[in-house]
């Protein structure tokens, strides 16, 4: 790994920017909870997903544990504005630094926050983990409603800087 590319290194985390390869190489080895949060939100294959979060990004990074086990990022609502849409895709090797990522996560949600001080999503309500790593990391969650292609529930959660 270039040592410009990487952005983070603590604790055993070790995030750098992200490539193509990493899509390639996650595809295929997602949490089966992201898996159906994807496709129930949009019908995306974890592909699709992972391609299309890496493309629309103002910038994506990549946690490796020897090998990419998950990519986060921003994607812009638009060219200019306070708004982003915030990310995160994951494989099951993300338990083997669970512990570590969650005391670290709250550093790379203030790291987004630089680039858009508002952060948004939705996120399945049947991901529980998901759900407790987000208040954690300080989100807002709102009550589940209806969402994506199936219409589901899910939740609508934010971060703003400086709350």
């Amino acid at each position: 790994m270039e040592e410009l590319d990487r952005v983070y290194d603590k604790d055993g985390i070790v995030v750098r920017r992200s490539v193509m390869e990493d899509v390639d190489y996650l595809k295929d080895r997602l949490r089966q909870s992201d898996v159906d949060e994807v496709w129930a939100s949009g019908h995306h294959a974890p592909y699709e997903a992972l391609r299309k979060s890496f493309d629309e990004s103002i910038f994506s990074l990549t946690i490796v544990n020897g090998n990419p086990i998950g990519m986060f990022g921003v994607a812009p609502v638009a060219m200019i504005g306070a708004r982003g849409s915030v990310w995160f895709l994951a494989s099951d090797d993300l338990e083997k630094i669970g512990r570590r990522f969650v005391k670290n996560s709250r550093h790379f949600i203030d790291m987004m926050l630089m680039f858009r001080p508002y952060l948004y999503n939705f996120v399945d309500d049947r991901n529980a983990q998901s759900i407790k790593w987000l208040r954690i990391c300080g989100a807002i969650i709102e009550d589940p409603q209806p969402y994506g292609k199936d219409g589901l529930l899910f939740r609508y959660f934010y971060f703003k800087r400086g709350a």
